[in-house]
């Protein structure tokens, strides 16, 4: 009766325990899209990600004295690829290879610096990522997008309170990209 009893509460325990050390951080921020524009007449553009950051982590945590390397769920390459086709499209242009226009999105840096003592902890998040576009008639334009985002509060911080800066920090360049409309208008200047 015992054994049917301490295996099953052993393994909750061992699975609370994993569930507690993960060092995956579940990046799914909040996605913007911009109005439409009707004056778009089947202009393709292509879409693809890069990711420049010499390291992946997105957070370095001294957890029991160890140093604790935290990295995201999703590659940030593919899921802000993923965001900018969702944009363009919502503005009306089709997504494509050889499109009039080529768009990369690169991840130029997204870290939190994570300090914590033994009462207060503070999490200050910095995203860098630009887009480049380049017409096929040689024209080239850079748009930098930067964000960051602090917050300080008591105890530990935990794997939550870090992905939900690293979310809104990337819900606030995500939301900058949606209202920007500089790329959309050197797209419609260099589409002919």
């Amino acid at each position: 009766m015992l054994k049917k009893l301490l295996f099953p509460l052993l393994a909750v325990f061992m699975l609370a325990g994993c569930a507690t050390n993960s060092t995956t951080l579940n990046v799914s921020p909040v996605i913007k899209l911009p109005q439409q524009d009707p004056s778009l007449m089947g202009i393709t553009v292509s879409i693809n990600g890069a990711d420049q950051r010499s390291d992946k982590a997105l957070a370095k945590v001294n957890r029991d004295g160890q140093l604790v390397t935290l990295t995201p769920s999703r590659d940030l390459r593919f899921l802000l690829q993923e965001v900018l086709e969702k944009q363009m499209g919502a503005r009306g242009y089709m997504i494509g290879p050889n499109g009039a226009v080529d768009l990369q999105i690169v991840v130029n840096n997204l870290y939190s610096d994570v300090t914590q003592g033994n009462v207060r902890y503070s999490i200050t998040t910095k995203a860098d990522i630009s887009i480049i576009a380049t017409a096929k008639n040689g024209n080239k334009q850079v748009k930098n997008y930067r964000q960051t985002y602090s917050v300080e509060g008591a105890f530990n911080a935990t794997n939550d309170k870090i992905t939900t800066a690293v979310n809104a920090t990337l819900g606030d360049v995500i939301d900058d990209m949606a209202q920007d409309t500089s790329i959309h208008e050197f797209i419609k200047q260099n589409a002919r």
